[in-house]
């Protein structure tokens, strides 16, 4: 069967499936039915492009109807398993996405935008150009028209707009680069297509467009800088900030082709010029990478000298009180990090498992508090927040939160900003920390360099505890009785693999197992079915044997099979259950989750209910409710459904900053298995390790270099380079504050 379909909505779009729906039209372009929608789906080979709301195609395939009931009313719904497709018209969506989301064409939003394009197409720019009220009239109120062609008039860019729908170019990009070079967007990109590197665009997409549109030769030097480019963020994205030249060498011959290297040696200097690039202290950065380390740079070195909070003196006496009123005694290392945090306005404490970094933050609070000093407690993971605000019995959020509603200015009074966990923290986020620090605010970093690194890119904790000058303790000396489970973590964290028993009935063990990607999740799946409410399953990826996909399908499988399924308003399957256990996989502050938030699904909305804000904005329709590790129990609506997802299994990742009683880890050979992740994950349990797969994978893992050392950044010789600039101090801090004493 033949249809032509005008896009609505594109549910998913993978190299493997792509599925929309979208409204029958009939040869003139009107809508068939009102009351039915087309659910296509077919492989995206089938397209050969990217699908975008607005876009006409024709498709052939199998069909199949059902009537369906949403919000009270009875639709048709057809399902087109499309074999073949044609574009009968492009999505308009350039001139659609500037029309909605410009400011100066109020009263136009999307739906007004999309029904204009859709019943003038191209022509809409002619109307638009010639200031035709009486067109626009047809479809939008007098003032609103009135307006729209005022603001055309002004900022519109009818050819810039078209130019850019011709490359197909993805809509986001096209956005950014029309609000950068405005009606000289063309002009621009044809003196160097390249440019559109800096937008996100694809090599392979920015290198076909410029060597087919424009005619870029093969050896032009705007290629060659382009590429260097293009290799310096790709670095940065695998998490370097700086690339050394022999691993820009290789980079480059894949981009470019062998025998590129000369050239590029010479276009490194022309790259100095156009300020795309920079040679910095270990090799080329991107200007990016080497402005947010500079950032950090330079807040650690101004605030590098001591300024103590209070008299020491006063500070033993504090650290007296609090001993009494915590029936407990700090060691001396503990009394060293206390001082150390006291002294100077940036200070660093490490430690692993079980040395007491919380009872060492608590007393550290104390010196604050007698100070007038204001805290703020961050980490990089809501979970990890939680913890942290339990641990300390004071408030404490994510990172991204603190970022988000921290204004320049907000922080001019004596406060201090504590970052647990730190390990984690990637150049990105510390870079808009340090931009909004005052001048008086003082900085604390906790966290475990053995543990895992960050996800984004750059490297802090690792890098600072390389800089001799950054005041710093470790903190060595086991505190927390842990039994089996600290002893072996410490000697993962050591690089020694421990020996382990096979017995499930131990605090920790090693059971063996295949690597076969079924049998290994099956077994893993009957683990934790033995005490699913105290268990977690923690991997370290998500695809593959050992991987987090396929437990948590046989998981779901095992535990809500025959339990209600979440639909969508349409009535069709979510892939949710109730009794799923699931994970947010995106910070949704207005909806009081985080990106690592987990939960239960409590029960569905045979009637689903319209949520509203505190406003009385509508925020979707209830589908289902989750009752959350918070203990709130919240409504789950159709637009939060590409951001949850089964959470039987979760990677290491998500858990740092967790805890939980019984830990289940996969283990099998592959990048992601390294010793900060089995360490990480080992740590993460209360009373129970188990170990599933391949030992010897693990051993290897253990007694291997962990992948940070493989990471390459510049914030440590930056530091180090602007230190010596202003002739502060490279010699270490005084042996009283690094000296830590022996486990």
């Amino acid at each position: 069967m033949s249809l032509t379909v005008r896009v609505a909505t594109v549910r998913k779009q993978t190299p493997g499936r792509t599925v929309f729906t979208g409204k029958e039209l009939d040869a003139e372009g009107r809508v068939v039915d009102g009351r039915a929608y087309v659910l296509v789906t077919a492989p995206q080979s089938v397209f050969g492009t990217l699908v975008e709301p607005g876009q006409w195609w024709t498709l052939e395939g199998d069909t199949a109807s059902r009537d369906v009931e949403v919000n009270g009313f009875r639709l048709t719904e057809i399902s087109l398993t499309a074999k073949t497709a044609t574009m009968q018209r492009l999505s308009g969506e350039h001139l659609v996405m500037y029309l909605a989301r410009t400011p100066a064409f109020a009263g136009i939003g999307m739906v007004k935008a999309r029904r204009l394009w859709d019943a003038l197409g191209d022509a809409l720019y002619d109307v638009l150009d010639k200031g035709d009220v009486a067109t626009l009239s047809r479809y939008l109120s007098a003032d609103v028209a009135t307006n729209a062609v005022s603001a055309w008039a002004l900022s519109g860019n009818s050819q810039a707009l078209k130019w850019l729908q011709s490359l197909r170019l993805d809509v986001t990009i096209g956005r950014k680069v029309l609000e950068f070079h405005g009606p000289a967007t063309e002009e621009r990109l044809s003196e160097d297509p390249y440019r559109l590197l800096s937008f996100c665009a694809t090599w392979k997409q920015v290198d076909e467009i410029a060597r087919k549109t424009f005619g870029v030769r093969a050896d032009d030097p705007r290629r060659i800088q382009g590429a260097i480019e293009e290799a310096c963020y790709a670095a940065f994205a695998q998490g370097h900030t700086s690339v050394l030249r022999a691993d820009l060498r290789t980079r480059l011959a894949r981009l470019l082709g062998p025998g590129s290297w000369t050239a590029a040696n010479e276009a490194l200097d022309q790259g100095l010029a156009n300020g795309s690039f920079v040679i910095g202290p270990y090799g080329v950065q991107p200007l990016g990478a080497a402005a947010m380390e500079g950032v950090v740079a330079r807040f650690l070195a101004k605030n590098i000298e001591p300024r103590p909070e209070i008299p020491e003196d006063d500070l033993h006496g504090l650290i007296d009180d609090y001993e009494r009123a915590e029936s407990m005694h700090l060691n001396g290392e503990q009394r060293l990090a206390v001082g150390l945090a006291n002294r100077h306005p940036v200070a660093v404490i490490t430690g692993g498992a079980g040395v007491g970094k919380t009872t060492v933050l608590k007393a550290i609070h104390k010196v604050y508090e007698q100070a007038n000093t204001r805290i703020i407690q961050i980490a990089l993971a809501g979970r990890a927040a939680k913890r942290m605000q339990d641990a300390t019995g004071k408030p404490a959020s994510t990172v991204a939160s603190f970022i988000r509603q921290t204004k320049p200015g907000d922080l001019e009074s004596p406060t201090v900003v504590v970052i647990d966990e730190a390990s984690m923290l990637d150049i990105i986020s510390m870079a808009a920390i340090c931009e909004r620090l005052g001048p008086d605010t003082r900085l604390l970093l906790l966290g475990d360099p053995a543990q895992l690194m960050p996800v984004g890119p750059g490297l802090v904790l690792h890098a600072l505890v390389k800089v001799p000058s950054v005041p710093q303790v470790e903190l060595k000396s086991v505190r927390r009785y842990g039994g089996a489970i600290l002893a072996a973590a410490q000697r993962v964290r050591k690089g020694s693999w421990p020996a382990l028993p096979s017995d499930i009935e131990q605090p920790i063990c090693f059971l063996a197992s295949s690597c076969d990607e079924n049998e290994l999740a099956t077994l893993v799946v009957d683990l934790y079915g033995l005490d699913p409410t105290s268990t977690q399953v923690l991997v370290s990826k998500k695809n593959g044997a050992g991987g987090a996909s396929l437990i948590n399908a046989i998981a779901q499988q095992r535990f809500a099979r025959t339990t209600a399924p979440v639909l969508t308003l349409a009535n069709e399957a979510t892939g949710l259950h109730v009794g799923d256990t699931v994970l947010c996989t995106r910070n949704m502050w207005d909806r009081g989750l985080q990106n690592g938030s987990m939960g239960v699904i409590a029960s569905i909305d045979n009637t689903p209910t319209e949520q509203l804000d505190s406003a009385g904005h509508s925020m979707g329709w209830s589908l289902a409710w989750v009752e959350w590790d918070d203990g709130v129990t919240r409504p789950i609506v159709e637009e939060m459904l590409d951001d949850i997802t089964l959470g039987y299994a979760v990677t290491v990742h998500k858990g740092q900053g967790s805890q939980w009683k019984r830990i289940i880890v996969p283990v099998v050979p592959g990048r992601g298995l390294d010793r900060a992740m089995l360490y990480t994950a080992i740590t993460r349990a209360e009373s129970q390790v188990i170990l599933v797969g391949d030992e010897a994978a693990a051993r290897e893992a253990v007694e291997s270099l962990p992948r940070v050392e493989e990471r390459d950044v510049a914030l440590d010789l930056t530091l180090l380079n602007l230190l010596k600039a202003s002739q502060k101090s490279l010699v270490p801090a005084a042996p009283a504050e690094r000296v830590a004493s022996s486990p």
